[in-house]
């Protein structure tokens, strides 16, 4: 009779050595599970404390409060996203209302570096500002997703990431130049990345998006005059998390929530995809204010959800899918140390179009 026969006979000393072994077989097995769950959860706590540290932490000036007793407009945010470097729009199959290419795409860029400094060294002087953030929100090149992109496409994908680091770079460094400092969250899109299907481990940096942020970072920093004045911030996931005074603002380029039909358009999508987002970053403990977005090409101040435009505006795509017609336009507002969130507006990238009324105000007559 072996010992699992005689663990039947409670009582027999067989029978005793058989439970007393399987009860220290089980209590070897209790205290490796909980070895392992202590494990996770330390490993749980690093990970948060890595995120925490390197990912939620802006440089420390975006969080000090202002120490001198001036008029104190608070940081300015300018985000730039969905620029699709590299794409072309044809006149002709958008009725005429947009055109696009590498040409164009670099004027409105710079009307919209440059129309946010008057728009708030004009709008709101004199005043003091104390830095700037300047948001990088994806889909910065057009990217190989599709063939009829790259077919049509007047530069190549990476033609496309060298141009537009050329033009940033001075654009980044006359931010930091006019307002003292920058700080520069990045996050990746859709449109630049390498595999046609989406690709969750190691999708950042399987990007053109974060190889343009890269570079960027690496020129910028070169630069000794801007070095501790122009910080980036580029994580290995899809979302930034930083905080300006006491708002915290979680960035993400937007191509995760789907949907999005009928007359609230992509309003639901939104909407669901920030309560799932909270709920996930509240569990770990990164809980957020602000949700920060581009990808859907339509300017939109929500409260607690801020949507980007888009430089590349009304395209064939938009066209053919029915979407709202949009100028191509760029997010700009100011967080303030006490009031959090103001003065949101669009900078444009374009003159407006001539107006056929001239009246500065009318009243239509009644018959």
């Amino acid at each position: 009779m072996d010992d699992a026969e005689a663990g039947r006979y409670v009582g027999s000393p067989a029978g005793d050595h058989a439970l007393l072994k399987r009860e220290l077989d089980a209590l070897r097995s209790e205290n490796r599970r909980l070895t392992r769950v202590s494990a996770d959860a330390e490993a749980i706590r690093r990970i948060i404390g890595k995120v925490d540290a390197q990912v939620s932490n802006p440089p420390a000036w975006t969080t000090e409060a202002p120490k001198r007793a001036k008029v104190v407009h608070g940081i300015p945010t300018l985000m730039l996203s969905d620029l699709h470097f590299g794409e072309t729009v044809f006149a002709a199959q958008v009725n005429g209302v947009n055109e696009y290419n590498t040409t164009i795409a670099k004027r409105r860029l710079r009307r919209v570096v440059s129309g946010a400094v008057k728009l708030l060294r004009q709008t709101l002087a004199p005043g003091e500002f104390g830095g700037m953030v300047c948001v990088l929100g994806g889909d910065m090149v057009d990217g190989v997703i599709h063939d009829e992109l790259r077919d049509t496409a007047d530069e190549t994908a990476i033609q496309s990431v060298v141009t537009l680091h050329d033009e940033l770079v001075p654009a980044i460094k006359a931010l930091a130049d006019e307002f003292g400092r920058l700080h520069v969250p990045c996050v990746v899109g859709n449109h630049g990345r390498l595999d046609r299907k989406p690709r969750m481990k190691n999708g950042p940096a399987l990007n053109l998006d974060w190889m343009l942020y890269q570079f960027l970072a690496r020129t910028v920093g070169a630069d000794p005059k801007y070095k501790g004045r122009v910080t980036f911030q580029i994580p290995d996931g899809f979302d930034a998390s930083y905080r300006v005074f006491g708002t915290r603002y979680m960035l993400t380029h937007g191509d995760s929530f789907t949907g999005g039909s009928g007359i609230t358009g992509p309003l639901l999508p939104w909407m669901r995809g920030d309560a799932k987002t909270r709920k996930q970053y509240g569990a770990i403990g990164m809980p957020y204010d602000v949700l920060v977005m581009g990808h859907w090409h339509q300017l939109r101040y929500l409260g607690q959800i801020v949507v980007n435009g888009s430089l590349v505006g009304f395209n064939e795509y938009a066209l053919k899918s029915r979407f709202d017609y949009e100028p191509p336009q760029q997010a700009l507002w100011l967080t303030h140390p006490v009031r959090g969130m103001t003065f949101q507006e669009a900078v444009f990238a374009e003159e407006p179009r001539t107006s056929r009324e001239t009246a500065w105000v009318s009243i239509p007559k009644v018959a």
